[in-house]
């Protein structure tokens, strides 16, 4: 899951250590440089855009209502923040294609021949962005529910990832799968797997009724994802844990985070980089448009929705804000 927009220079530098990601939500009205600097405190130096392909080319065309990769381009390098970036060509559940080329393989080299221009065009109005990791699709085990689908998409990635080679030498390319998938059947995505640099999860530690599993999940299910990666690097690029989901509290949110810091510094060799989700806590009107939006109608779901924020929807600082914060 992902907000249009949320916390890229020609290739991506060495990374010296591990970076901390954090996506930015906003409170109503607010200058987007307050959030910004709350999470430079917090320790992030980098946040995350999300690209909606059918948002950015409704009719064939690049004609956004509003052309994302060009603000960022103008806004993230003045503020010395990078980016990770993801097209979100399936949006778990959705498939966010121009409807023209919606029900297409996707190996069809028609549909190959469009997003190649597609993503030529974005990253060429992102020249001065610093980018970190390159993500093509949002937690697509959601939809790719056969090896036929897998096996396709896979050739789809494979293409990407040649011509972003080819643009943003470096820059790691592959496709978001759930932590969920990965650990429950990793042999089922392994030519996704294969077919990227490294592996891109989103981390919410959930059961299948959106009950939050314990807070120290951290400290078993990071080594599990890393022993899944098969050796290529894990980049967890979205990971929180709700404040006021079904049996959970502001504690233990902090208790997550705790142990997912904790669980990273002893795997940070193998773990570049971590994005956490997200600073603010959305409204009640976001939350309905999300819920039907993935068409769950659950109030567990809603809860973890309405309360993954660092600080709550008024902008007080939950005390997992205030534990980041204060962390060397």
């Amino acid at each position: 899951m992902r907000l249009a927009l949320a916390l890229c220079l020609l290739a991506s530098p060495a990374l010296a250590e591990p970076l901390l990601s954090i996506d930015i939500t906003t409170l109503p009205g607010e200058d987007y440089d307050q959030p910004i600097a709350i999470a430079r405190a917090a320790g992030a130096h980098v946040t995350s855009l999300s690209l909606a392909w059918d948002e950015l080319e409704p009719a064939g065309r690049y004609a956004p209502p509003k052309d994302w990769p060009a603000i960022a381009n103008a806004y993230y390098p003045a503020q010395n923040i990078d980016l990770t970036l993801t097209f979100s060509v399936i949006d778990t559940i959705a498939d966010r294609r121009p409807p023209d080329l919606c029900g297409l393989s996707w190996d069809d080299p028609t549909l190959g021949d469009r997003f190649d221009s597609h993503l030529r065009h974005v990253l060429s109005l992102m020249p001065d962005v610093t980018l970190h990791a390159i993500a093509i699709g949002n937690e697509v085990d959601a939809s790719l529910t056969t090896q036929t689908d897998i096996a396709a998409f896979a050739r789809f990635l494979a293409a990407a990832r040649q011509t972003v080679q080819t643009l943003r030498p470096g820059v790691p390319v592959a496709t978001k799968l759930t932590a969920t998938a990965l650990l429950a059947d990793r042999a089922r995505y392994v030519p996704l797997i294969d077919a990227g640099d490294a592996v891109f999860a989103t981390y919410y530690p959930l059961t299948a009724s959106f009950q939050v599993r314990p807070p120290d999940a951290p400290t078993t299910d990071l080594p599990d994802l890393i022993a899944a990666a098969m050796g290529k690097p894990l980049y967890l690029l979205e990971a929180g844990y709700p404040s006021a989901g079904c049996t959970s509290t502001p504690a233990d949110q902090t208790a997550f985070f705790s142990a997912l810091m904790a669980t990273w510094d002893l795997h940070k060799a193998e773990i570049p980089l971590i994005s956490l989700s997200w600073l603010t806590d959305i409204t009640p009107a976001e939350t309905a448009a999300y819920s039907g939006y993935y068409g769950v109608a659950d109030d567990c779901f809603a809860r973890y929705l309405s309360s993954l924020g660092l600080r709550d929807a008024k902008g007080h600082p939950k005390p997992a804000l205030t534990l980041l914060s204060k962390a060397p």
